[in-house]
């Protein structure tokens, strides 16, 4: 079964049983060209692949309330890993992993209980009606299929960041039907991803003023309040809110121009150094 839209080429294979803790175990298809660094699976796919884990064993259907994820290790593509779920003791809420072999790829907690209430973000919401900054396509994360100038996948969303000062960026957003759970709203799977850039790019100027050249999504949250639709006028917004050596937290949100906020993300980012060219 594909995992998020068609496009994507991520896909679930059939149960492999459980397991003696009780991890229901299904075999899960990376495709190449799904970038954040080059080769690497982009941090907010990574993450988001979670809740699609978590909805194969729901029974309900309820819309996602939340994510909570940890990503311990990148993600590789064009390989099979490990999917595994299980239920935990609240309702609609389940515990996801994604393995490699032996080697732990991103826990996290899904809930599915429906949308969660308004959030409390006015200092995002805010930035659904500033005028739209020039977008600035950046060569750091070149092949990203969200924010890359060079994706390698037909996924490319080619979201630019656009700078409001050095901590915040605003970029606009018309998602079209590819990236729709039923060709009227956008995939939980690429909300996760379309707000893991922007919150990355509002702490660039700080870790490269630090003297590094990116940084790595560590932990991500993931809130959603009400369905996003396609064809519209969005915009993805984040806000850097605190350094701590090579910590770098931030949160984001995807709105539009009335001020709606359909969900909210929390970010903690690791600078780091890009790693030495080869000849």
């Amino acid at each position: 079964m594909p995992v998020g839209p068609e496009v994507t080429g991520i896909e679930l294979g059939v149960d492999l049983g459980v397991s003696d803790d009780g991890w229901l175990e299904r075999r899960m298809w990376v495709p190449a060209g799904l970038d954040g660094p080059p080769d690497v699976l982009q941090g907010g796919l990574a993450a988001g692949v979670c809740t699609e884990i978590a909805r194969a064993a729901d029974r309900h259907g309820a819309p996602l309330t939340s994510l909570d994820a940890r990503l311990h290790a990148p993600t590789p593509q064009e390989r099979e890993l490990t999917a595994r779920v299980r239920a935990t003791d609240g309702v609609a809420r389940y515990e996801v992993q994604t393995v490699d072999g032996d080697e732990l790829l991103v826990s996290a907690v899904v809930e599915l209980a429906g949308y969660d209430p308004v959030p409390q973000v006015h200092d995002l919401a805010e930035l659904a009606t500033v005028p739209l900054p020039e977008p600035q396509p950046d060569e750091s994360f070149p092949t990203c299929v969200i924010c890359g100038p060079h994706p390698r996948h037909p996924l490319g969303q080619h979201l630019y960041p656009g700078y409001l000062g050095d901590d915040c960026v605003v970029t606009g957003w018309v998602a079209d039907e590819a990236v729709s759970r039923d060709g009227e709203r956008i995939h939980d799977l690429i909300v996760a991803a379309a707000l893991d850039c922007p919150t990355l790019w509002s702490t660039m100027p700080h870790l490269r003023a630090a003297g590094y050249d990116l940084g790595l999504l560590a932990q991500y949250q993931l809130r959603v309040f009400t369905p996003p639709p396609v064809m519209e006028p969005l915009r993805t917004v984040a806000r850097m809110d605190a350094a701590d050596g090579r910590k770098l937290r931030a949160r984001g949100a995807l709105v539009d121009e009335d001020g709606v906020v359909y969900a909210a993300a929390s970010a903690l980012h690791i600078a780091a150094r890009a790693p030495a060219a080869t000849s």
